[in-house]
C-alpha cells in the first residue's frame, strides 16, 4: 500500500513538473501589422484614349539601417530603441513605404496625366521619386517622427528638377503597435502630399521642365 502511495505521489509530481515546463516553453504569436495607403480620394479622370500620360517611377527608398529591423522599433530615449518581438511588420520597412508611396502618388495625382510605378533601373520614366528616410518610428515623448530628404529626377538619370526635406510629426491615438503603424501611416501620407504638390508644380505645361538656375536672366 505505502509502495503505491509513493508511486502515485512521484507519477503526479512528475505530471505537474511537465504541466510547469510546457506551460514556460510556450509563446504567445507574434502580430504583424502593415502601413495603410489613401483610400478613394485620387482623380476619377482617365486619359484619353492613345493620349500618353505622364510615368512617375517611386524609388529607390533608403532608411538608415536600425529601422531595417522585423520587430518594430521606437525610440526610448535620445541614444537608445526598443524593438518588439512579438509585434512586427508584414514585410520589411522599406518595401511597406515604397508600396505606400505609390499607391498614395496613385491617389494624389489626377489618373488622366500620370502613373504612378515602382521605379526599376530599365524603367522608362519622365520623372523619379527618390527618397532617403532618417528617422520614422514613435518618439519617447509621444508622437510618431517621420524625417526625410527627397529628390525629383529627370528622364536623364542625374537631372534634377526638385528637392526638399520634411520632418513630419504625427500624434498617435490609442496605444499598442496598431495605433503606432497608423500614425506612421499618416505621417507618410502628409510626405506624399507634399512631393505631389511639388509633381504638379514642376509639370504644370503638361511636361516636366528644369528649374532656372538662381540669377538667370528674364
Amino acid at each position: 500500500m505505502r509502495i503505491r502511495l509513493r508511486r502515485l505521489r512521484a507519477v503526479t509530481l512528475l505530471l505537474c513538473i511537465v504541466s510547469q515546463l510546457t506551460a514556460c516553453s510556450g509563446t504567445q504569436p507574434a502580430r504583424f501589422y502593415t502601413l495603410s495607403s489613401l483610400a478613394g480620394s485620387g482623380d476619377a479622370e482617365r486619359s484619353p484614349v492613345g493620349q500618353p500620360r505622364e510615368i512617375i517611377g517611386i524609388g529607390p527608398v533608403a532608411m538608415a539601417k536600425y529601422l531595417d529591423h522585423p520587430g518594430i522599433t521606437t525610440r526610448s530615449g535620445e541614444n537608445t530603441i526598443t524593438r518588439s518581438e512579438l509585434d512586427r511588420w508584414g514585410g520589411s520597412l522599406g518595401d511597406e513605404v515604397n508600396r505606400v508611396l505609390v499607391e498614395n502618388m496613385g491617389q494624389l495625382l489626377p489618373g488622366g496625366r500620370y502613373l504612378v510605378l515602382p521605379w526599376l533601373e530599365t524603367s522608362v520614366i519622365d520623372c523619379r521619386v527618390q527618397l532617403n528616410i532618417t528617422r520614422f518610428e514613435k518618439t519617447p515623448e509621444g508622437p510618431v517622427m517621420l524625417s526625410a530628404a527627397w529628390m525629383l529626377l529627370g528622364r536623364e538619370r542625374n537631372t534634377l528638377l526638385a528637392s526638399g526635406d520634411a520632418v513630419i510629426t504625427e500624434p498617435v491615438h490609442g496605444t499598442g503597435y496598431a495605433a503606432i503603424s497608423g500614425a506612421m501611416s499618416r505621417g507618410l501620407a502628409e510626405l506624399s502630399r507634399r512631393i505631389a504638390a511639388e509633381i504638379r508644380k514642376m509639370s504644370g505645361g503638361g511636361e516636366f521642365v528644369l528649374p532656372e538656375p538662381p540669377g538667370a536672366y528674364r
